[in-house]
């Protein structure tokens, strides 16, 4: 005869139904309790399911902040763009800087 399934158990949420009634127990006192009515958890899993932070909680993420030009002012992408077709035309990088170096001397 074929076994009948067994019905299973998620095992995270008994975790949490548990820690619903006495949310200060320890995962210690969470692993009996559940062992008493037959289910088997590990420690590590009654830690990550008592110690997760809700995702809503979180605060800002921490990190370095986004790379901004040494002078504080921002390049828009029409600019970027209007000087990458200046260097395609004037030859490359090397000749673009050159041009501006002359350009500055000019201006002054």
């Amino acid at each position: 005869m074929p076994r009948t399934p067994k019905a299973k158990v998620n095992l995270s949420q008994a975790i949490r139904d548990y820690l619903a009634k006495t949310p200060k127990a320890s995962p210690s006192e969470i692993k009996e309790a559940l062992a008493k009515n037959g289910i088997k958890v590990s420690d590590s899993l009654i830690s990550a399911v008592k110690y997760k932070k809700s995702k809503r909680k979180r605060g800002k993420k921490r990190g370095r902040p986004a790379a901004t030009p040494s002078n504080g002012e921002a390049v828009a992408v029409d600019s970027l763009v209007a000087a990458k077709k200046m260097v395609d035309q004037l030859g490359g990088i090397d000749a673009a800087e050159q041009a501006i170096r002359v350009l500055k001397r000019l201006q002054n």
